[in-house]
């Protein structure tokens, strides 16, 4: 679905105000903003559960290097596309959601996100405050989806984050990040990332399909054989994924 038509774009901007997020229905489209020029996320009505923007998909292929999570941590709620994959793809796990803008969360029901209960906890928290609360290794996959009205928060790209992502995250962890496509997110969270885990357990990918760009690094020790199974591992995924990597390029040839 094409969500920048001219008439699209000429509704949706009718309901844009003061940087707070508002739902826009299509047919059987219903898609989370906070202008008309970005779809933070979109969800089918006759299908809620399913991923349907490229770079979700995309990083749901990801969860693949961690089949049996026991905790996943997403960062970010918007419409729920990850959190809905998550809990019915993963029913052993448990979910915790940080999300620090309470106008998101006001829309939750509208996204058809389940309600908290054993396995869910969905926290109106700011992300940093909390995960220096959390665990050494408490958590197996870590999803980084976090948006603001501005974009992505500078805050999210930091060495202090991506050094508490590194110490929550139990040996073999995932993290799996949405960069969008704003220059200044992708380099930081490139170079912060491969600085924290390591440039052969970091890897950046383009999604062909929407120009969107994701992130994975793994929590592993850093040695040969380590480096080189998750090598093919991450590039398997990419295949399956259509997804182009873009840095570093020689782990496509090596």
């Amino acid at each position: 679905m094409n969500f920048f038509t001219p008439e699209r774009i000429e509704k949706t901007r009718a309901l844009v105000r003061d940087g707070k997020p508002f739902v826009f229905d299509d047919g059987d489209m219903r898609t989370l903003h906070f202008n008309e020029q970005v779809v933070q996320s979109a969800m089918r009505l006759s299908a809620p559960d399913e991923l349907v923007i490229p770079y979700t998909q995309a990083m749901a292929g990801f969860l693949s290097m961690h089949p049996a999570p026991q905790h996943i941590l997403m960062i970010g709620l918007g419409g729920g596309s990850l959190v809905k994959y998550c809990y019915r793809h993963f029913p052993s796990a448990r979910i915790t959601v940080l999300e620090s803008n309470a106008d998101v969360l006001a829309l939750r029901d509208q996204f058809m996100i389940p309600a908290d209960d054993a396995r869910l906890h969905v926290l109106h928290v700011d992300a940093i405050a909390h995960m220096q609360k959390l665990a050494v290794g408490s958590v197996d996959v870590i999803m980084l989806d976090g948006f603001d009205a501005k974009g992505a928060p500078a805050a999210l790209r930091s060495h202090e984050f991506f050094f508490n992502c590194q110490f929550v995250l139990a040996e073999r962890g995932v993290l799996i990040t949405n960069m969008g496509d704003q220059y200044d997110n992708i380099v930081g969270t490139v170079t912060q990332g491969q600085l924290v885990f390591g440039a052969f357990h970091h890897w950046w990918f383009r999604v062909t399909t929407d120009n969107s760009h994701v992130a994975v690094a793994v929590c592993a020790i850093d040695d040969e054989a380590s480096a080189a199974s998750l090598r093919i591992a991450a590039l398997d995924i990419a295949e399956q994924s259509s997804l182009e990597l873009v840095y570093p390029k020689n782990l496509a040839s090596e």
